[in-house]
């Protein structure tokens, strides 16, 4: 499926990053935000929720639950402060292979089944009913978002 290999190809702009010093993994947006190290972690969180929480609950034909946004964030940013940029490189990569790999797995019918998202039916942004496949559109908007900062730090 489509919306598979676009979100697949995040690992390949993650292997860009593999030359950077931990000085620039360190690097912030803008004071007051997060580093680069936050970032890409903060988003092999998410990763690690798709593939241990929200996907099981779809093929057990439940609704997906979302976590609180802050504190989830907050906790794998916290977590970033103690890991090497190499690690948290590792570990993202990783995330997002398996998170790949499960995906292909899944038949076409789980990927559009209509769910529900902390007991919403449809997607407020698109107006569509929830699926694996919208919600899977929704982090490649999300990795680009990130994308896009982490390289504006970096030019």
């Amino acid at each position: 499926m489509q919306v598979i290999q676009e979100f697949a190809s995040y690992t390949e702009w993650l292997k860009s990053l593999e030359k950077l010093s931990e000085s620039e993994w360190n690097k912030q947006i803008d004071s007051e935000k997060w580093s680069i190290k936050q970032i890409v972690l903060h988003i092999a969180h998410w990763d690690n929720h798709l593939l241990n929480v929200i996907i099981p609950s779809v093929k057990n034909g439940e609704g997906m639950i979302f976590p609180d946004f802050d504190s989830f964030n907050a906790r794998a940013t916290k977590r970033a402060e103690q890991l090497s940029g190499d690690v948290v490189l590792k570990e993202s990569i990783q995330s997002r292979r398996a998170l790949v790999t499960m995906l292909e797995s899944l038949s076409e019918e789980t990927l559009i089944f209509k769910t529900s998202a902390n007991g919403v039916s449809h997607d407020p942004h698109q107006g569509v009913p929830y699926s694996l496949h919208v919600i899977i559109e929704e982090f490649i908007e999300h990795d680009r978002h990130h994308m896009k900062q982490v390289e504006s730090i970096l030019k």
